[in-house]
């Protein structure tokens, strides 16, 4: 009789270790099943939680290696042509004061590049004017000084177009259709940049209501 009450008890405390066993083994498999979860959305792409945001990063990340590209290539062009470092941002300025072969104030040159960093378009005007590719006029007022392209700025300019057309275009030529698709991609440009500026006036406007 001792003995069958001895193996009952065995038996029951090898059942109450196994369940016990069986549910740790179900904790640790929940766990591991949380740690996956986590995991899975761990790297996900804060910008890109819907398919329409998904598809707007990939356009802005697009936009932002073109952009680079083609400042560096400006600033390369330009310095095939001439000895002073400019940046593509100094480029951009020159060739937008070129434009027309008709003085700027310095707002006009900000309206056509859409930038309102007055300070930075500053220094680049200044800079151009100590590298001798630039002038001024009319000095009543900081706001009227108009600014034009010097001889030398001018033969530069000339030099960076000519050297521009016998590069950028033969490669085009490669992609099918760009001419025919680029009134269109441009007026799209346009149409998003002004999108963009939209954008960034309901943001200030947020920030302050705020």
């Amino acid at each position: 009789m001792k003995r069958a009450t001895n193996a009952a008890a065995k038996r029951k405390t090898v059942t109450v270790k196994a369940k016990s066993a069986a549910s740790k083994a179900g904790s640790r498999a929940d766990k591991g099943a949380d740690r996956s979860d986590s995991h899975d959305t761990k790297g996900s792409w804060h910008l890109a939680r819907s398919d329409a945001e998904r598809r707007l990063s990939d356009f802005e990340f697009a936009l932002e290696r073109l952009a680079q590209s083609y400042y560096r290539w400006k600033a390369s062009c330009l310095a095939a042509v001439c000895e002073v470092p400019l940046t593509g941002d100094d480029v951009a300025v020159l060739n937008v004061v070129r434009m027309g072969d008709e003085p700027k104030r310095l707002a006009e040159v900000g309206q056509l590049l859409n930038r309102v960093d007055v300070p930075n378009l500053q220094y680049a005007t200044r800079k151009l004017v100590r590298a001798g590719l630039i002038e001024t006029e009319g000095r009543s007022s900081r706001k009227e000084t108009r600014y034009r392209a010097t001889a030398r700025g001018r033969e530069v300019t000339e030099e960076y177009a000519a050297l521009r057309a016998a590069t950028l275009p033969p490669m085009f030529d490669g992609v099918p259709g760009w001419i025919d698709s680029c009134a269109a991609t441009t007026a799209q440009l346009d149409q998003m940049a002004g999108l963009y500026g939209q954008a960034t006036r309901v943001a200030i406007t947020k920030r302050h209501q705020s």
